[in-house]
């Protein structure tokens, strides 16, 4: 009985040295490309709620967001295998939630379209307007502006009646028809770009200004920087959107029989 208690202690004292010591996680890090997709699914849920999904199919909405939670949560403690189930999930709930938004838009008045779409322009503008887009002399699109313009591919694409004019812009740096070249090969590259995120090329036209329009002062390496860019200008044809027929959300009960028959 003498020996019990020193046995006891070793064995305390081994089981302790193998838990993590606090601060240390316990899990492996979260896969980069996996985490990339969830934060273009939190951009995605950001553009329902715009559009009035909290409003119009706030179940759907809640159950997409418990989707995204989950899978945030299981690629945060490593468990990349789970995360991806979960995301098969979410995309077959998102593309149904998608579906019934559309249709909501286009046959009752639970959206405010004019309100959703302003702000919706407004953000768009933003994420194409983003800082550091190229470096210099160069027509490839740095990594952060490449992120801002897949969310924005995601709003131009679901607009069709948006046409977007992309003018690509130099520094002084050079010979103003190598920099008028250079300007339209970035707006290109930029057009090419979201062409390849699902917009149809038909809504994009592309200029150069070159070094034209480019304000700076040539000891100020950031300025120069800041005319390295893509500016992009959006023109609304109210008259290619079709008429909306529209009708009662007292109908809403036929109207969410009729999506359950539709194929996903």
């Amino acid at each position: 009985m003498g020996k019990l208690p020193g046995l006891l202690l070793i064995l305390i004292t081994s089981g302790c040295t193998t838990w993590p010591t606090s601060g240390d996680n316990p899990y492996s890090p979260p896969d980069v490309d996996q985490w990339l997709e969830l934060e273009h699914h939190d951009f995605e849920l950001q553009l329902l709620a715009t559009r009035g999904a909290k409003l119009c199919l706030p179940g759907q909405y809640q159950q997409l967001e418990n989707l995204y939670l989950k899978a945030r949560q299981e690629a945060r403690a490593g468990f990349s295998d789970d995360a991806d189930i979960t995301l098969l999930e979410y995309q077959t709930q998102f593309a149904k939630i998608q579906r019934q938004m559309d249709w909501l838009e286009h046959h009752t008045q639970c959206l405010d379209t004019r309100y959703s779409e302003i702000e919706l322009r407004d953000q768009f503008l933003l994420l194409m307007q983003v800082d550091n887009q190229f470096a210099f002399n160069r027509s490839k699109l740095l990594p952060d502006y490449q992120q801002a313009l897949r969310r924005a591919a995601s709003i131009l694409k679901r607009q069709n009646h948006w046409h977007l004019q992309l003018t690509g812009h130099t520094d002084t740096i050079g010979t103003e028809q190598s920099n008028f070249e250079l300007g339209m090969r970035r707006a290109d590259t930029v057009r090419r770009f979201l062409v390849e995120q699902g917009v149809d090329t038909r809504q994009i036209s592309i200029f150069s200004a070159g070094e034209k329009e480019s304000v700076e002062n040539p000891r100020s390496r950031t300025q120069r920087l800041s005319n390295r860019k893509v500016d992009a200008q959006v023109l609304v044809d109210h008259h290619t959107r079709s008429v909306h027929r529209v009708y009662s959300l007292r109908d809403w009960q036929a109207v969410k029989e009729q999506l359950t028959r539709e194929p996903l």
